[in-house]
Parts: structure tokens; sequence; C-alpha cells
């Protein structure tokens, strides 16, 4: 198992409530730090007078994996009051003192607690207690498939509707924007009809009454039965004068994406001149998103591979002729995944909608490389 590649960087706590406990609760924390080396951090116990609701309220807020040595219902209980949903929920797992059953309470799929529980199950000589269905019968689980390669997952219901067709024995239709590798699980089937997806015009109901799973940048509203998973992969590159506010730039942002069916959820990234590296109005908008910002200099944009649209005024201005086409595709070339990358194109970068202006501000879309592997 390619353990540090499909759990990244993990913030944990494990909580015990005898001496056995305690002894197991370090055989654990040994184990994972030595199969994670530097991807897991391990917060041991609880602090000094701390409650075990306290520490469940903090694991909630800050942590990724929470481990109870000791008894389910003491895990249950304690966890009840900070249930949100799946999605949100850190993954728990419950180990009995003796370390010979690892149960995954907690966000077996999308919080990755079976893939814990089987890890150290494998560390442990334990047995790994699994009994989430797709699980059970060895089948396709979308949410796990989103969760391990960074793909937002928009619509649980279909998630949901996805699951429960496959574990009924039926098939449902795949089409990923970029080519996937690897071999397709037996459960999807790849969509005949999706490669002229993007000829579709705005507002053409042509929806399946298959459900499928389409992953890409792109969204269309009008598409019935579609579970779309978006890979963080869009570079905003903005200009603006100096003074516009937030909820002009995010309604700018988001006018342009709708008008070319790109999804707000694949934005990773918005890039500018450093000039703009304190604009209120795009750090507000950032930090509404929680998208990181990056600026670039002068002459780190001269520097930007390609044609792009020029102008004296702003070139006046500013120094440079063009800001938000080549800082979309710088930002985008330094994000990108260079491995995905076809040996036909030089630049990791690709700009996918050239500099639109409105009210005082620019937008260019960058689109970096990124892939999709099945197992």
């Amino acid at each position: 198992m390619q353990t540090k590649e499909v759990f990244g960087q993990t913030q944990a706590a494990i909580v015990w409530f005898t001496a056995q406990g305690e002894k197991l609760a370090y055989q654990v924390k040994s184990a994972l730090s030595e199969r994670m080396q530097q991807q897991v951090q391990i917060q041991m116990g609880r602090r000094p007078g701390q409650s075990l609701k306290e520490w469940c309220r903090e694991g909630f807020e800050q942590k990724q994996l929470l481990i109870f040595v000791g008894a389910v219902g003491i895990a249950v209980r304690s966890i009840a009051p900070f249930l949100k949903d799946k999605f949100t929920d850190p993954a728990v797992l419950a180990l009995d003192e003796q370390g010979r059953y690892v149960i995954p309470v907690l966000s077996g799929h999308v919080g990755g607690g079976n893939r814990w529980a089987a890890v150290l199950a494998e560390e442990l000589s334990a047995i790994s207690v699994i009994t989430t269905a797709t699980d059970l019968n060895g089948k396709f689980a979308v949410d796990v498939f989103a969760s391990e390669r960074n793909l937002t997952l928009t619509d649980r219901r279909m998630a949901k509707q996805i699951s429960a067709e496959i574990l009924a024995g039926e098939t449902i239709e795949f089409f990923c924007e970029k080519k996937a590798g690897g071999s397709l699980p037996a459960e999807l089937i790849q969509s005949e009809s999706e490669e002229k997806e993007a000829e579709n015009v705005p507002g053409e109901p042509a929806g399946p009454e298959k459900s499928r799973i389409y992953v890409g940048i792109h969204r269309y509203p009008d598409r019935t039965n579609t579970l779309y998973l978006h890979p963080k992969a869009l570079v905003v590159g903005i200009g603006c004068r100096k003074g516009k506010t937030m909820e002009e730039i995010e309604g700018f942002v988001h006018k342009t994406l709708q008008n070319h069916r790109l999804a707000m959820e694949s934005v990773c990234c918005l890039a500018s001149l450093d000039l703009k590296k304190e604009e209120p109005g795009i750090l507000e908008f950032a930090g509404k998103y929680q998208i990181p910002f990056v600026t670039f200099s002068r002459e780190e944009l001269a520097e930007a591979p390609g044609d792009y649209t020029e102008s004296g005024f702003v070139k006046e201005m500013t120094g440079i002729g063009n800001v938000c086409e080549r800082a979309a595709v710088l930002a985008a070339e330094n994000l990108s995944d260079v491995s995905s990358r076809p040996e036909s194109e030089e630049n990791a970068g690709r700009l996918i909608l050239k500099k639109t202006a409105e009210c005082g501000m620019t937008i260019a879309l960058a689109e970096k490389e990124w892939s999709v592997e099945f197992e």
C-alpha cells in the first residue's frame, strides 16, 4: 500500500482509559509514526483536567483521525454530540485493549477510516472490522474515489444513489475530461457520448436517464442524474482597479465561470501582479472561498510563455502589457502535475479563457495539468 500517497498529512489524536489501554496507545503511535514517517502528527491522551467531551470537541474541530483504545460504546457516546455529516466528520476508530480488533466507527469512506483500520490491522496483526456495504461486497465506492484523488463531490444525494445502484448490480456511466489511467472498475462503463460534451450549448436538455459520473472542470446544469467530481485545476488570473470590492470581484468571477460552464469548485488559485498583493477586495474574496492568492513580479510575468492580449494602458500603469493572462498561466504551470503533461505540450499551464473585462476588472482562466488514475 502506498500509504503516504493515500493519506497525505494527517492530524491525529489517541485516547485511552486504563493502563493496558495506554500501553496499546503508544504501540499504535509507534506503528503509525514508523509507517507514515512525517505524514501523521499524533496527540497522545488528554491534557490535565481536560474532559473526554472537551477532547472530542477539539478533535472534531482540529483533527482528521481520532482513535479510542477501549469499548466501542464509549467512542459512540463520546462523539455523538459532535456529528455533522460524513463529508466533514473526522475518521474515528475504536481498538479493544488487547489489540485484536480495529473498528472504523465513523467516516469509513470519505474520512479514510476503513483505510486507517487496514493500516493498523496490518501493523498490529489485528483484524479490521469493516461494515460499509461497498467494501464488504468489494464494489467501487465513488466517495472514496473522490476523496483519495482530491476531487470535490458536488451532490451527496447522487453519490448515495450511485452507490445503491452499484450494490444492486447496475453499471454506471463514467466520463473524464482527461484520459483516466489504469483499469476502469467493473462497476463503471466508459461513456461513449461525452466526447462532444463541450459542444453542447447552454440550456440544451441532454440529461441521460442512466446515472453517470463526470470528472472535470465543467458543469452542465441541464443534465440530470449526473454526479460531478471536480478537480482543483482552474487558476483565475485577475487584475482590477484599486478599491474594487469583494462583492464586485465575486460577482464577476461567478458570472465568468457560469458563462463558460466552469465549476467554482475547480478553482484552486487566484493570481495577479505583485502590485495587487494587498488589494483588499481580492484578499477578502480569496479568504471567503479559502483559495490561495499568489502574485508575480513584472519580470516574472514577462517570462510567461505564450501569446497574450497586450494593452498599452495596462503597460503604462503596471509596466507589463497583460497581467491576468500571464499570471494565470504562470500559476497553473507552478501547480501542474508535470507527470501528467502530454509530451506534445511544452507548457503545463493552458490558457482556456483570454482576458475578459468588466467595470475596471479583468479575468483570464488557465487550467493546470491534472490526471485521474484507477488502481
